[in-house]
């Protein structure tokens, strides 16, 4: 009767394990035996790395996991744009994963394997049913990420390669100004020689200290500039014999602006010299026909002198007295007021 008993129990214990490991492997592998879950299909153009059992993670905390893997998708059944890779996802259902969200393929870590998180869900949009479809995202990996980088940095390399080329054209330049004979090492043999010489000019006993030294001398209180400034200053005091002058010339000045006879006076002097000048060109004229009267008699004397003597027989064509002389009067000026 105790072999029974203990058989029995032997028995309960054995089902009652096996019942245990098949709940656990039910639990581990078909969760949605025990917790309700919701079906979820997601489009990847490339899933690499991703295996049927991978975690599903909703803002990084697991919900669920991978169910199956589809690759290629049927072209006809593929979304917009071309997506070759589906993944069904079990979650469960009080996960709350949105219509509008962001499904991305990642990686925790750089070794560990590839997981499916949901973020930046909106609210707005509500909750996703039980077989809805998303667009996965996929970050670029190292692999894409290499030639991209690599991109962004030729044009900084080229820069770097011009940059090095005019820096060794610089260094080049510079070796060539800095040989010996070259233009700059000239240049420096000459400014010290300037140097130098500027050291003499001065130094003590130098052209340029007795120069300032002069320079000094006449700027100084007893100086022949300062002396200077004061003789002038005497020169162009209130009481001084220039400042009566320049008053003196001023009020003449202011006279003759106030006298209206002055204008009279010029129109007279300018009527006689007006005058003076028809009569000079008129005894001109007049002198003119005397001087060829006195060559006609010296000509005569010189070649029939016997003349001087006895009554001349010469003939003259014209006979008649030479006119006399009359010089115009000038006009009087009218009386000054």
């Amino acid at each position: 009767m105790n072999i029974l008993r203990n058989e029995i129990r032997t028995g309960l214990l054995v089902v009652l394990s096996l019942a245990a490991l098949v709940a656990v492997l039910l639990y581990l592998g078909s969760p949605g035996v025990f917790v309700p879950q919701n079906t979820y299909r997601i489009f990847y153009d490339n899933a690499s790395g991703l295996k049927p059992g991978g975690q599903v993670l909703l803002g990084g905390r697991k919900i669920g996991r991978v169910r199956s893997l589809f690759s290629p998708v049927p072209e006809k059944d593929r979304p917009s744009p071309k997506m070759e890779t589906l993944v069904e996802v079990q979650v469960a259902r009080d996960a709350r994963i949105y219509n509008k969200v962001k499904v991305l393929l990642t990686q925790a870590s750089l070794l560990s394997e590839m997981v499916i998180d949901f973020t930046s869900g909106e609210e707005a949009s509500g909750l996703a049913q039980d077989g809805a479809r998303f667009l996965g995202e996929r970050p670029p990996g190292l692999a894409e990420a290499v030639p991209a980088v690599l991109e962004k940095i030729d044009p900084a390399m080229q820069k770097i390669t011009e940059t090095l080329d005019t820096l060794q054209g610089t260094a080049k330049n510079l070796n060539a100004l800095t040989a010996e004979g070259a233009d700059l090492s000239v240049a420096f043999g000459e400014f010290r020689k300037f140097g130098t010489n500027l050291n003499e000019i001065s130094g003590p006993g130098g052209s340029l200290r007795n120069a300032f030294a002069n320079i000094e001398a006449l700027t100084g209180e007893d100086g022949k500039i300062q002396q200077t400034i004061g003789n002038v200053q005497q020169i162009v005091a209130a009481e001084s014999p220039l400042a009566k002058a320049l008053r003196n010339a001023e009020k003449f000045t202011a006279d003759l602006a106030e006298n209206r006879d002055l204008n009279l006076t010029f129109r007279n002097f300018r009527q006689a010299s007006d005058n003076l000048t028809r009569a000079v060109d008129r005894l001109g004229t007049e002198f003119s026909e005397v001087g060829r009267n006195l060559e006609e008699a010296s000509d005569t004397v010189k070649r029939q002198p016997w003349r001087l003597i006895w009554p001349t027989t010469k003939k003259y064509p014209d006979e008649s007295p030479a006119p006399r002389l009359t010089v115009p009067k000038a006009k009087k000026a009218p009386a000054r007021r």
